[in-house]
C-alpha cells in the first residue's frame, strides 16, 4: 500500500522537521530528529502530536445515540453532559471490533456523535457500522478530512492548554469534555494515555494549522508517535492494532490495564457481545489478561514473541508491545499472560527472564 498523509498540518509538521514513518497505509511523523528530548517533553514538559494513529467518525440523522448505544460496551445514552463515553465494539461471541472514544455535539439539525477510532480498526468497523446501522435511523462517514485530532500531553499540558483554549480546559479529568469556540468548533478532551493532565483537541481541519502554531507558541514542543508509544506503554495503555484485536474478548484487554470501569458498563441494556462479557464477569476471571513485563536489559522483543513457563516450558502467553523505558531504566512490555502467573512472577522470552508487573508500571 503507498504511504499517504491525510493531515492538514503536513506543512507544519514538514518545517518542523519531522521524520515520517508508515501507519497502516497513513504517513506520520515518526520523530522530529530527537525523539529521547521528545520523551523528555512528554515526561517533563509539554509535547504537541498529530494523533495520525486515530480516524474520525461522524454520525449524524434521527437517532445517532440510539445506534451507538445498541453497539458499544458502554452507556451512552445516559452519559452526563460534558463527558465523552469510551467503550469497544465487539462481535457477538465478544471479540473486539473496534475502541472508540465518543462526544455528543449540538447541531442546527439536532444531536451528532464524533468519534475516534484506531485506523487499523477501520476496515471491521466500517462492515458493522454498515451491518447493523439503518440508514433510516443514522448515517455516518468517515470525516478526516474535515476533523483532526491532536494530543497535548506532559504536565505543562494544562498550563499550554489554559493559555491557548481558556481556563475551563486546564483542569480536565479522564474523558471530561469542554467545548471551544461553541459547539460546532473544537473539543478538549482529557486523557490519561499518555501521562496524567493530557488533552487531546478534536479540531475541524481547517482551523488545526492555526491551533499547532498557537500551541507551540505557548511552549509546546512537536513530538513524534515513538515517543507517545513509548508514554503509553509506560501508562500500560492498549493500542488497537498491537494490544487488541478481533482475537481479542474485551475483559481480557481491559481487566487489568484499569479501563474495565472506564470502558464495560454493567448495568445498560442489551449491545451486541453482552452475553459473552457478562458470563465471564460472573465467572469472575479470564484465561489470559494484558498486563506488563520487566525485561531489565534484554534486548526489546518484537510483537507476538512467545512467553513460557520457566520451570515447564508451557506456553504462557505472547508481548504485544514493548519500549526502553527511560523512567523504568529497563525494556518493558505488554503481554497477554496465562492467569496462573501474578505480578512477581517469571516468563521465559527466548530464554531470558521477564518479571510480570502490575499495570500501569510503577517507577522504582
Amino acid at each position: 500500500m503507498t504511504s499517504r498523509t491525510i493531515s492538514p498540518l503536513h506543512d507544519k509538521l514538514e518545517a518542523a522537521g519531522a521524520r515520517f514513518g508508515d501507519a497502516d497505509g497513513y504517513s506520520i511523523p515518526r520523530h522530529f530528529g530527537d525523539a529521547a528530548s521528545e520523551y523528555e517533553a512528554l515526561a517533563g514538559g509539554v509535547g504537541l502530536t498529530w494523533r495520525g494513529d486515530r480516524s474520525v467518525i461522524r454520525m449524524w440523522g434521527r437517532d445517532p445515540v440510539r445506534m451507538l448505544q445498541g453497539l458499544i460496551t458502554n452507556d451512552l445514552a445516559t452519559a452526563p453532559a460534558g463527558k465523552a463515553v469510551y467503550g469497544a465494539v465487539l462481535t457477538a461471541k465478544g471479540r473486539m471490533v473496534a475502541d472508540l472514544r465518543i462526544v455528543r455535539r449540538e447541531t442546527g439539525e439536532g444531536i451528532e456523535t464524533l468519534f475516534d477510532a484506531a485506523r487499523e480498526a477501520l476496515p471491521g468497523l466500517r462492515e458493522h457500522l454498515q451491518r447493523f446501522v439503518p440508514p433510516m435511523f443514522a448515517r455516518w462517514e468517515v470525516a478526516d478530512e474535515a476533523f483532526t485530532l491532536l494530543g497535548l500531553y506532559g504536565p505543562e499540558a494544562p498550563r499550554a492548554a489554559r493559555e491557548v483554549l481558556g481556563e475551563a480546559t486546564a483542569s480536565l479529568g479522564e474523558d471530561e469534555v469542554v467545548a471551544i469556540d461553541g459547539p460546532e468548533g473544537a473539543f478538549a478532551i482529557g486523557t490519561g494515555y499518555a501521562g496524567e493532565g493530557g488533552i487531546d483537541i478534536l479540531v475541524p481541519a481547517d482551523r488545526a494549522p492555526d491551533l499547532w502554531d498557537r500551541l507551540t507558541a505557548a511552549g509546546a514542543r512537536p513530538v513524534g508517535f515513538s515517543a507517545v508509544e513509548t508514554r503509553r506503554i509506560e501508562r500500560g495503555r492498549p493500542r488497537y492494532g498491537t494490544d487488541m484485536s478481533a482475537d481479542n474478548i474485551a475483559t481480557e484487554v481491559f481487566q487489568e490495564t484499569g479501563q474495565m470501569e472506564r470502558a464495560i458498563s454493567f448495568s445498560k441494556g442489551c449491545y451486541t457481545g453482552q452475553e459473552v462479557i457478562v458470563r465471564i464477569a460472573h465467572r469472575g476471571r479470564v484465561n489470559r489478561r494484558l498486563t506488563g513485563l520487566l525485561l531489565g536489559d534484554a534486548p526489546t522483543p518484537p510483537h507476538g514473541a512467545e512467553l513460557s513457563h520457566p520451570e515447564t516450558g508451557k506456553a504462557m502467553g505472547w508481548v504485544t508491545s514493548a519500549a526502553d523505558s527511560p523512567r523504568l531504566a529497563q525494556i518493558i512490555a505488554l503481554a497477554y499472560v496465562r492467569r496462573e502467573r501474578e505480578p512477581g512472577d517469571t516468563v521465559l522470552i527466548d530464554g531470558r527472564e521477564a518479571t510480570v508487573a502490575a499495570l500501569p508500571f510503577q517507577t522504582p
